[in-house]
């Protein structure tokens, strides 16, 4: 996920400094300006970067569960090994017991009454320990799958989609720029999302710059 935000906010910056560099550009008076409305495009462009605020506050969410529920894991796990060590003397002691009750019958009463509060021990020590154990396996499929936020939102798409998502694209080509030079245009690759010139660059005086957005929307 965090690749997801970090590319779209990457994308978002590159977008929006072209767009204000187009802004700027002074174009020749005889050329007509058959380009994307510059407004336009600002508009949309602010409208992505709300959104990616957005979703960097649900990523930040995210985490935040990922990390109290790793925490809950080692606290389990912490507990398993306690537990076994528990278990470990419990079982020595009860050994060391039973071996003093064939040496020792006059002391067979209490010795027994020991030995069986330590097997009612052993017993639910283990009982725990196989909660315990069932509880981990929950922990780490949580952890490994993580659960994506409630509501409705899209990320950048970067292959296939996750779960619960669909696939949308749309791209703008074929519009106008000051000059096709990498001052201008810088090509690039994030995800399934592009900004490059039309065809190759330089291939048009005009119409020289494309980019294309695929995200995952639910």
């Amino acid at each position: 996920m965090s690749f997801y935000i970090k590319t779209s906010c990457c994308v978002l910056l590159m977008i929006y400094s072209l767009t204000a560099r187009v802004e700027a550009v002074n174009r020749p008076p005889a050329e007509p300006d058959r380009g994307l409305p510059v407004d336009d495009l600002r508009d949309l462009l602010l409208a992505s970067m709300q959104n990616t605020i957005s979703l960097t506050e649900l990523a930040t969410q995210q985490a935040s569960k990922i990390s109290a529920i790793t925490t809950s894991l080692n606290e389990a796990r912490t507990e398993i090994e306690q537990l076994r060590s528990d278990l470990s003397a419990s079982t020595s002691r009860l050994n060391k017991l039973e071996e003093e009750q064939t040496e020792q019958n006059e002391n067979l009463s209490g010795t027994k009454v020991e030995v069986d509060g330590l097997k009612n021990d052993l017993t639910t020590s283990q009982g725990k320990i196989e909660d315990l154990e069932e509880g981990q396996d929950g922990l780490t499929a949580q952890v490994a799958h993580p659960s994506w936020p409630e509501g409705s939102y899209c990320i950048l798409a970067s292959g296939d989609c996750p779960e619960g998502f669909t696939k949308q694209s749309g791209h703008i080509k074929a519009f106008n720029t000051y000059h096709h030079s990498s001052a201008y245009i810088q090509p690039v690759q994030f995800g399934d999302s592009y900004m490059r010139c039309h065809g190759y660059c330089g291939q048009h005086t005009t119409w020289d710059a494309e980019f294309g957005i695929t995200s995952c929307c639910k």
